[in-house]
């Protein structure tokens, strides 16, 4: 606790340097995300984050750590990924990742004395933006304790009254917008005022970099606030209620198999109800049982964390987990039956990704239950990270379409714009072959508005959004 409250002061005790990088970072991240798209930027900006925290970490004598700089290079390639790709939604989810990641490798800077089980680590996961978001004031105070202490305003007086204007411009803005919502005169006189005044692209940029600024300084504070985990011996629960709870739903989960057996997995050994084909039955039930299998996931880890140890308790867990395993398999037929009548879709793939992260996570917990040593955490971050990694790079919109195309027997026209408006330009070197072996009239016309989208998005791009995937169908559709 010391050790982290020092980390802490020195933080604080130290705004020139933590103040500084933290401006540096709000500087680089408005330069890269003013009126930009996702690209190259995305790659920088996460290069940038990696570097601020390795400087962190060496001013405050910590070491690097082999987990840590694997969180760091799987950031890394996610930036590039972005740089890659350009499927919004993959964009998206690899924007998540790289944050999680760099949330994670924070922690483990931050917390790499601790031996701290997956159930801490998750709840400093989801207290950490909370920590953050406490030390916002910091910002304020450090920076005007470093500028009467450097003496940087002579007047006391004009530095306190900056250091108001500081903070009551975030309160006017929330006043001024529920005062012109309640009344429309003054919200259109407050609108014109601001138009005026503010509507440059100036101020916006001295707010993004404000906001960027504020962000890291209060993350840095928030991370080292407190940190230390306290591992408490606390007595655990009896084992009897655990192994009463998880044998009546080992009982239904043993129902539930044989009904897969015997009516999905055998190809309809017995009949279906008359209003289900396979189709309809495997989507009914697709993503209950998807629930199911996560709920499975934390039933065991929840046992295990809260009830004493037992050898039956630990064999119906096991039970349980074979249980879930053919649940996993049964939600995966269900999908695959659901593709077979409706074909692939960004999100259904992502769904098959989801199943194999799902079933390799649960051989961790499994392991984890008979050797206690087993580091559950990291076993999770690589298996999540490296499946992915590969589901990322492998521009599913890009299989997407070529499995549509490899399917073209029923492919008509209405069709068309799934492959030229839904998926990205990812899928472009398979969909302009496909769409100029058609004879149809009007399918010309397609081409041309997926051509106008693609020289629309090269025209207002400039090095900082440099996608990769654009440049290439731009270049294919020339």
């Amino acid at each position: 606790m010391e050790e982290t409250l020092n980390k802490h002061n020195h933080i604080r005790n130290n705004f020139g340097l933590y103040g500084g990088l933290s401006l540096i970072f709000g500087i680089i991240a408005t330069l890269l995300f003013y009126k930009a798209g996702i690209g190259l930027n995305s790659f920088i900006f996460t290069i940038t984050m990696v570097i601020i925290l390795v400087i962190v970490s060496k001013k405050l004598k910590i070491g690097v750590s082999k987990g840590s700089s694997l969180c760091f290079l799987g950031a890394i390639l996610l930036g590039i990924s972005n740089v890659l790709t350009s499927s919004g939604s993959l964009q998206f989810l690899n924007s998540i990742g790289i944050l999680l990641l760099l949330e994670v490798s924070l922690i483990r800077l931050f917390y790499a004395e601790k031996a701290i089980s997956l159930i801490e680590y998750l709840f400093i996961i989801l207290i950490l933006p909370i920590k953050a978001l406490s030390s916002i004031g910091m910002l304020f105070v450090d920076s005007n304790r470093y500028v009467k202490d450097k003496n940087l305003i002579k007047n006391e007086k004009i530095r306190n009254i900056f250091i108001g204007c500081l903070i009551a411009i975030p309160l006017m803005v929330v006043s001024i917008a529920l005062l012109s919502s309640a009344d429309i005169i003054f919200g259109k006189i407050t609108w014109s005022i601001f138009e005026w005044i503010f509507y440059r692209d100036f101020y916006i940029i001295v707010l993004m970099i404000f906001i960027g600024t504020l962000l890291c300084y209060s993350l840095l504070c928030g991370a080292t606030k407190e940190s230390s985990v306290k591992v408490q011996n606390k007595s655990k629960a009896n084992s009897t209620i655990g192994i009463t709870v998880s044998t009546l739903l080992l009982s239904v989960y043993i129902l539930f198999c044989g009904i897969q057996v015997l009516y999905l997995f055998s190809g309809g050994l017995f009949q279906l109800p008359a209003e289900f084909t396979y189709a309809e039955y495997a989507r009914r039930g697709f993503f209950e049982l998807l629930a199911v299998t996560c709920f499975n996931i934390i039933l065991i880890l929840i046992c295990v964390n809260v009830f004493e140890e037992n050898k039956w308790l630990n064999a119906i867990l096991t039970a349980i987990t074979a249980s879930t395993y053919i649940m996993i398999a049964s939600a995966t037929y269900r999908m695959l039956l659901y593709i077979g009548a409706y074909h692939l879709t960004f999100l259904r793939l992502f769904v098959l990704l989801f199943l194999l992260i799902d079933a390799l996570l649960l051989a961790g917990v499994i392991i984890s239950m008979y050797h206690k040593k087993f580091p559950l955490f990291e076993y999770s971050v690589i298996v999540i990270s490296v499946c992915y990694l590969l589901f990322s790079f492998s521009k599913p919109d890009y299989h997407i379409a070529k499995y549509f195309v490899a399917h073209n027997e029923n492919i008509t026209n209405e069709d068309i714009p799934f492959l030229t408006i839904e998926l990205s330009y990812d899928a472009a070197s398979v969909v302009v072959p496909f769409l100029n072996e058609q004879y149809e009239y009007d399918i010309y016309t397609y081409i041309d508005k997926y051509y106008d989208r693609v020289e629309a998005r090269a025209n207002t791009r400039d090095i900082r959004d440099y996608n990769f995937s654009y440049q290439k169908a731009f270049n294919l559709m020339k």
